[in-house]
């Protein structure tokens, strides 16, 4: 071991960078009720002996290109049984890299890894992540010491502008994505300016079990003069995911789950520029996703589940509550017609019902208020505070909406959906026109832009009887209308075919 990897390991903040291992996320999972807990990493203690300095093997600021010195680091930490690379502080150019397991890749405070510029880069056809794993790799940890200072930086301009102006065969990898292995942890950094997706969970349903804390993501709005193009910040496609404490303010969705998306836990997140907390458009073997305690600032959507009749089928136990929504375009948008909605629901196109066609039912959107949205009008429909559309052969059902309170500029449509309820107190203030709908109102007629082959109820006594559950198979649920995986294990008051189940 070189003198620099001994003084490096002596010298930095072990203690608030690694000392505490993988202990502090076991503590702060927030594992909820009859679901699996995320699995964290396996890796070895950190010594001298197993730490692995990118200098040591001939990265340099001054060069333009660092990538096969980080590769040799990283070798050696895989040749070793595991072990961590560090990324001292300083601007580090760097391209394609391979983690293998039971490898932490820690960037020091003051610490940035910039990916080779556009031009540098001659294959621009390659959809490969820019860190990836190796062939099965599992365990592996991605951290900083500093959201702040410890940095990916993509240099995403030119990128963006290829996509504006078409280049042909353009294909842009994620920064980062680990999809055969399992058990991953990212922590404590900040990627900026993405070529394209930024931190991507998982593939058809592998790389399962990862945990995302504190990781801050920037690139610019899609509305802004010079727009950034599907910079999703968390893409998930796989089960098993804890995210939580970050700030994500990008150009695409900030948090999206999409096919084998399962067990799915989002929570305390700011949510700025990009398209909210989404489901989809691919939203096949969809399941079990909770969204809550998250607040969004001028995001384009809060709560949206978007798919096709291509790309679809059954998605189900859904929940989005404790959150907090201003001026936010679209707060609640569900739709069975991504990117092909009908201008009239009475002219939608009737298909046979087939596996991948959307069936979304049991959603509960619970103790959310969103206000401060005053801009497009109810003309352009992508933009009301509520908006349900299903299929005239799969309605939208047993969707609740409970102590739910929105202030915005356009009303409220639902299109072919069905036990609609609204419970709790639910408030709906139109303001184009200064029309409130209140708890003790009648019905949403005041602020309805339009319905079409919807029913729903508004604000009648809540209660057990208001939640619907799914009686086939005598499925357990919570009183928020979570359905449960098995038997309940812990003490309390459940929900079965309809009736109280008391543990």
């Amino acid at each position: 071991m070189k003198l620099l990897s001994i003084l490096t390991l002596l010298f930095f903040p072990l203690s608030s960078a690694f000392a505490e291992g993988v202990e502090k996320e076991s503590n702060e999972q927030n594992t909820p009720e009859g679901w699996t807990a995320v699995e964290l990493p396996k890796v070895p203690t950190i010594t001298a002996a197993n730490t692995f300095n990118i200098v040591d093997y001939g990265a340099t600021e001054s060069a333009a290109d660092n990538t096969s010195a980080i590769q040799k680091a990283l070798n050696a930490a895989n040749s070793a049984g595991g072990g961590m690379v560090v990324v001292p502080a300083g601007t580090w150019m760097f391209g394609r890299i391979t983690v293998g397991s039971k490898t932490i890749l820690h960037l020091a405070a003051g610490a940035t890894l910039k990916l080779l510029s556009y031009d540098s880069q001659p294959d621009h056809t390659n959809k490969t992540a820019y860190i990836t794993g190796k062939s099965g790799a599992s365990d592996i940890i991605i951290e900083g010491e500093s959201k702040e200072t410890s940095i990916i930086e993509g240099q995403g301009g030119p990128w963006w502008d290829a996509v504006e102006t078409k280049v042909s065969g353009l294909q842009r990898g994620s920064i980062i994505r680990f999809n055969q292995g399992e058990r991953y942890l990212f922590r404590n950094f900040r990627i900026q300016n993405a070529p394209g997706t930024n931190l991507t969970i998982g593939q058809s349903g592998k790389g399962a079990h990862n945990t995302v804390h504190d990781v801050d993501i920037y690139a610019p709005a899609s509305s802004a003069k010079d727009p950034s193009h599907n910079t999703d910040g968390i893409p998930i496609w796989t089960q098993y995911v804890n995210i939580y404490n970050c700030t994500i303010d990008t150009g695409d969705d900030n948090v999206v789950t999409d096919s084998e998306a399962r067990y799915v836990h989002v929570w305390n997140c700011d949510f700025k520029a990009g398209h909210g907390a989404s489901l989809g458009s691919y939203t096949s073997n969809m399941h079990h996703i909770i969204y809550e305690n998250l607040t969004f600032e001028g995001t384009d959507c809060g709560f949206r589940l978007k798919s096709n009749v291509e790309r679809s089928g059954d998605v189900h136990d859904i929940i989005f509550r404790n959150c907090k929504m201003t001026n936010v375009a679209t707060p609640i948008q569900i739709t069975a017609w991504y990117d092909k909605i009908p201008d009239k629901p009475e002219n939608a196109e009737t298909k046979d019902k087939t596996p991948t066609t959307p069936e979304y039912h049991h959603i509960l959107i619970q103790n959310v208020t969103a206000s401060g949205y005053n801009n497009k009008s109810s003309n352009d429909k992508n933009y009301n505070g509520i908006m349900i559309y299903g299929r005239p052969e799969s309605y939208v059902y047993d969707v609740t909406f409970d102590n739910v309170n929105i202030s915005h500029k356009n009303g409220v449509r639902l299109f072919y959906c069905k036990d609609i309820k609204f419970i709790n107190g639910c408030t709906f203030t139109r303001t184009k026109d200064n029309k409130t709908v209140k708890a003790s109102d009648a019905d949403l007629s005041a602020v309805m832009e339009n319905t079409y082959e919807a029913t729903y109820s508004w604000n009648k006594t809540s209660g057990i009887s208001d939640i619907t559950v799914n009686k086939a198979g005598g499925a357990y649920y919570t009183l928020q209308g979570q359905r449960l995986e098995g038997k309940p294990t812990k003490r309390g008051i459940y929900i079965q075919n309809g009736k109280k189940w008391i543990k």
